[in-house]
């Protein structure tokens, strides 16, 4: 009977003892190496000055221009354009944007209508049409050209990649609440964002 009396003494010293030496050694959260902001950089990686350009038109309007000198595609310089955009709209608080077509009197391709039993997605790329100027090899003039001339990119016959300067402009309208969804026009901003992030990077 003494004998497992002892033997409950001595486990519960024990227990004690470990308690204690628990205590003795608190553990250090500072101990933890801080993340450095270069382990988690940005998918898509900051322009260059000069790069894009944005100034606010109204009290939820924007005009933005890309200038680079370096021509890869229509379609990837373009997808970069709506990406800033869109990011953009997410810094205004804004959950959508509504493109502004740049048309003029004589425009041949035709306004774009609502189409309430149309897709119902939010981000109908092939209405993201800015209007573009550029300078070609030997030639300091500038050209311009309009998604909605009714005339195809380039239609001259002569290689895009002679271009050695191009400004390539959009307007937008900052949008928030409920999206209209049945304006091909109106861009939801996150759903751009998520859907470009991987596919574009900065004109140079």
């Amino acid at each position: 009977m003494r004998n497992s009396i002892g033997m409950v003494l001595g486990i519960a010293g024990l227990c004690v003892l470990a308690a204690g030496s628990f205590a003795a050694e608190p553990v250090s959260l500072a101990s933890a190496p801080a993340a450095k902001a270069e382990d988690n950089p940005p998918m898509v990686p900051p322009a260059k000055p000069g790069v894009f350009a944005m100034t606010k038109k109204g009290a939820n309007g924007f005009h933005l221009v890309v200038a680079a000198h370096q021509f890869t595609s229509r379609s990837d310089i373009e997808k970069y354009l709506a990406y800033r955009a869109a990011e953009l709209a997410l810094e205004q608080q804004g959950n959508w944007f509504s493109f502004v077509e740049a048309r003029s009197k004589d425009s041949a391709v035709p306004v774009p209508k609502r189409d309430p039993t149309g897709l119902r997605y939010s981000f109908r790329m092939e209405y993201w049409r800015p209007v573009w100027r550029y300078k070609l090899a030997g030639d300091p003039a500038w050209k311009s050209w309009s998604p909605f001339a009714g005339t195809a990119f380039f239609a001259d016959g002569k290689d895009p990649k002679s271009i050695t300067d191009y400004e390539v402009s959009a307007d937008i309208m900052v949008r928030k609440g409920q999206m209209d969804d049945t304006n091909p026009l109106g861009f939801e901003a996150g759903a751009v964002s998520d859907l470009l992030i991987n596919q574009v990077s900065p004109p140079v």
